[in-house]
């Protein structure tokens, strides 16, 4: 059997196997929260994308069914779309469109290195106004990051992975435990990596946009270490180097932008996605940004 197939076993879902109506046909790859596999609607005779989570229990388990309603709402040409929802031998698993041809933002970064500055800024644009409608629609992310970007054959990316969604507009879903981490050392905002959950918002996703548009510019997260610890301390206490004396070659301009976005204290960033989807823009229309702070020393070095 091949070493591919692996994580299918693990979960309890094998080639051939039903789950609700779809066929499954083989693995697309898997991650921390669960395994993907491709499969085949025999209704409609079209293939999809199921991701298949780790078990829930409990009170998990209504929370996990109101997350879904969440993210049913959301339909943006940059988000995949969430068709159905179910539990498969006491796994949750997700329907969602399967992206022919494409691959994941962090297999371009690792194939062929960073983006040319303005690549990188209308990217993280076309994510930033994603992001935007997942707010409007009462939904956080809070996993930004170039793994969970498909891109398709023709390079338009597309937010996918909302496993650790957020449902807004659920007061009984509400900041339940502290001290628990949510999201991906490196990439998460300081709230996450110390385990607030009572100062999640809209402001940590803006914080994850950055980044990933750090990521864009130099190959690699705002925070690196060599252990789970070191990178929460580092992001919690340490201001991340500048995008440009990394690369050099990325303008001053959008380097203000990016590190307004990691500022460590949520206030400090920008005030929305749509606020930082506008900066973007007039980076790539060429004036001078706008909303820049009174004292950029102070977001620059990510200050509290």
């Amino acid at each position: 059997m091949r070493r591919r197939d692996a994580p299918s076993i693990l979960l309890g879902v094998l080639p051939g196997e039903r789950i609700g109506r779809f066929v499954v046909r083989g693995v697309l790859g898997r991650g921390a929260a669960g395994v993907v596999v491709r499969a085949l609607d025999p209704a409609s005779g079209r293939e999809v994308a199921i991701k298949v989570l780790a078990p829930l229990v409990g009170a998990r388990n209504a929370r996990f069914e109101t997350e879904v309603a969440a993210l049913r709402r959301l339909e943006h040409p940059h988000i995949v779309r969430v068709h159905e929802a179910g539990v498969h031998h006491g796994r949750p698993f997700l329907v969602v469109d399967l992206v022919a041809g494409g691959r994941t933002l962090e297999h371009r970064l690792e194939a062929e290195g960073p983006l040319p500055p303005a690549e990188a800024a209308a990217l993280a644009r076309s994510l930033a106004l994603a992001v935007h409608h997942v707010h409007g629609r009462g939904v956080l992310h809070r996993d930004l990051k170039p793994a969970n970007v498909l891109l398709t054959p023709d390079g338009v990316p597309l937010l996918t992975d909302f496993g650790l969604a957020k449902d807004l507009l659920d007061e009984g879903a509400g900041p339940s435990q502290t001290g628990q981490s949510l999201g991906t050392p490196g990439y998460w905002a300081p709230e996450q990596a110390v385990g607030d959950r009572r100062r999640l918002g809209p402001a940590t996703d803006v914080y994850g946009l950055g980044a990933l548009l750090y990521a864009l510019l130099t190959g690699r997260p705002p925070f690196v270490g060599e252990s789970f610890v070191q990178v929460l301390t580092r992001t919690v206490d340490d201001a991340p180097v500048p995008p440009s004396r990394l690369r050099p070659v990325v303008p001053r301009a959008l380097e203000r932008i990016c590190l307004r976005c990691l500022a460590k204290d949520p206030a400090r960033r920008y005030p929305s996605a749509q606020a930082l989807a506008r900066d973007l823009d007039r980076f790539l229309l060429g004036p001078p940004v706008a909303e820049r702070p009174r004292r950029p020393a102070a977001w620059a070095v990510g200050a509290a």
